[in-house]
This record gives structure tokens, C-alpha cells and sequence, in this order.
């Protein structure tokens, strides 16, 4: 191979590759539930859930965090209603679409793990429904919308 080649080969890898760029954000979230999941004979908290939305996006995203010992611990002086920061990692997924991991809450470290089958997003866009001019009621749309991945960019998925 020439250096041409070659050279032509790394700027096409490079532009390939930057294609799907991970970024880190800091959110405010409220927190809305705090629940011990399994103590030890002490009382030792070794697994927490910790519920939360995000307060400054439109529309309702709660998610939960299932937590080891350490994130536990780390979060004992939290309270429901705290609003605290998050910092989330938004990346491209294997899976062929960009997701996001919180990896934060209020200076508590909280490693993403894929086999985690006890966390979970609820991400949804929620309106008022009207029937000939009357509300009755409200819509949820649980896809992406422009004035959410506008504001909260997190949750952009394409």
C-alpha cells in the first residue's frame, strides 16, 4: 500500500468513527423514592433503588437506579424531594441506537452494569387531550420529541 492509501484509509476510519461521539451531561433531577432492597444481619443496606425525574425536561422521565453497598452508603443523607445532580453519559448503543447511563447521583459514584435487570427510563411526552374543545383527559407519547432532545439532548436516540 502507498502512503496515500493509507493515509486515505485512517481519514476514513477517523470519520467513521466520529460519527457516534459519546458525551457527558449533568442534569437536575428530583428524587422521588429512596427504598432499601436487601440489608445484611446488621442492617447494613447492600442494595438501594434510587427514583428519579428529571425536573428542567418536558414531559415525565423517571427512571430508577438499582445500587451496590457503596452507592448505598454514599446516598444514606439523601431525602426524597432532594433535588440533586446527575452526570449521564450518552452514547452509541450496540444495539444500533443512541442510550444514555447515569454513572452519578449527587457525587455518588453509580457504575452502569448491562446485565441490570432492575433498573429502568420511563421516558414520555404527556399532553392535554381534548375532545370537541373540552380537556378529558391526557395523551402519552413514548417516542422522542423535538422540544425534549432540544432541551434534555440525553434523550436523543437517533
Amino acid at each position: 500500500m502507498t502512503k496515500k492509501n493509507i493515509l486515505a484509509i485512517a481519514i476514513l476510519a477517523g470519520s467513521l468513527l466520529s460519527c457516534h461521539r459519546s458525551k457527558t451531561y449533568e442534569a437536575t433531577v428530583e428524587l422521588t423514592r429512596l427504598t432499601a432492597v436487601r440489608k445484611d444481619e446488621q442492617g447494613t443496606v447492600l442494595s438501594q433503588d434510587v427514583e428519579f425525574s428529571y425536573v428542567d425536561c418536558p414531559g415525565s422521565q423517571i427512571e430508577v437506579l438499582r445500587g451496590g453497598k457503596e452507592f448505598a452508603a454514599c446516598m444514606s443523607q439523601a431525602k426524597v424531594g432532594d433535588k440533586v445532580k446527575v452526570k449521564l453519559l450518552h452514547s452509541w448503543d450496540s444495539e444500533g441506537f443512541y442510550d444514555y447511563d447515569v454513572f452519578e447521583v449527587q457525587g455518588c459514584k453509580r457504575p452502569p452494569d448491562k446485565n441490570d435487570e432492575a433498573s429502568y427510563k420511563m421516558v414520555r411526552q404527556c399532553s392535554d387531550w381534548s375532545v370537541n374543545g373540552t380537556r378529558v383527559g391526557f395523551q402519552c407519547n413514548y417516542s422522542d420529541k423535538k422540544e425534549l432532545n432540544k432541551k434534555c439532548p440525553w434523550f436523543l436516540t437517533r
